[in-house]
């Protein structure tokens, strides 16, 4: 069989390994690469807590609405903006009073559980100045709960509060028991990311997300 001669000097090629140029050409970027997914981690944690949230509290409302029209009364999705924390409620008609959803106990609102953000996500909507549809032009959190509900009897509003009423006919309702067209909550997460849920005066509740630009649904 003929072999082929190596000439002196010459080296194989498929025998030779990566330079040290090339090697650090990957290296430079495998760094780059890296520095590009750390950097993005804090941003998409952000994005996920507060969709979770945002759909959280959605589906409250959802569940808010279909708890009074099946007990033929009012519920309430009550926000806690000082410690960012929600529950929904229940209005008690036998004892007159506001129940959280799924006490056993009577009359409990004050004590009961109550669902908190995530860790970085706070009630708030930052120097945005409209809300996500026409009758929320005008930004505004929803307004301050009462201790009564609402109607005549409905009492003095309790700051640092905000609720979503729905009557027994899954319509939203203000604090004197007239239909509302522009009741939405908004949540920020660290001054960069925001996001919103719009109730329309049906009752039918819509996520929302704010691009730097404008609002879009989730």
């Amino acid at each position: 069989m003929r072999q082929h001669a190596t000439h002196p000097g010459t080296t194989n090629r498929s025998q030779g390994g990566f330079s040290l140029i090339e090697l650090m050409v990957v290296v430079l970027i495998t760094i780059i690469i890296t520095g590009m997914a750390v950097t993005s981690i804090p941003r998409i944690s952000n994005n996920f807590r507060i969709s979770s949230d945002t759909r959280n509290i959605s589906a409250q409302l959802s569940q808010a609405r279909m708890v009074a029209a099946a007990q033929f009364t009012h519920a309430r999705v009550y926000m806690k903006l000082d410690s960012n924390s929600y529950r929904l409620e229940v209005w008690n008609k036998t004892n007159s009073c506001w129940q959280t959803y799924g006490d056993t106990n009577n009359c409990t609102q004050a004590t009961s559980p109550i669902t908190p953000l995530a860790w970085g996500d706070t009630f708030g909507f930052g120097s945005i100045t409209a809300g996500p549809t026409a009758a929320t032009t005008t930004i505004a959190q929803a307004p301050k709960c009462t201790p009564g509900v609402a109607g005549a009897a409905a009492g003095t509003a309790i700051n640092n509060t905000a609720c979503i009423e729905f009557n027994s006919r899954s319509y939203p309702v203000d604090s004197t028991n007239t239909l509302v067209a522009s009741d939405a909550i908004y949540l920020g997460n660290n001054s960069t990311t925001y996001s919103g849920v719009a109730v329309s005066i049906i009752g039918q509740p819509t996520a929302y997300r704010y691009s730097g630009t404008g609002w879009f649904t989730y």
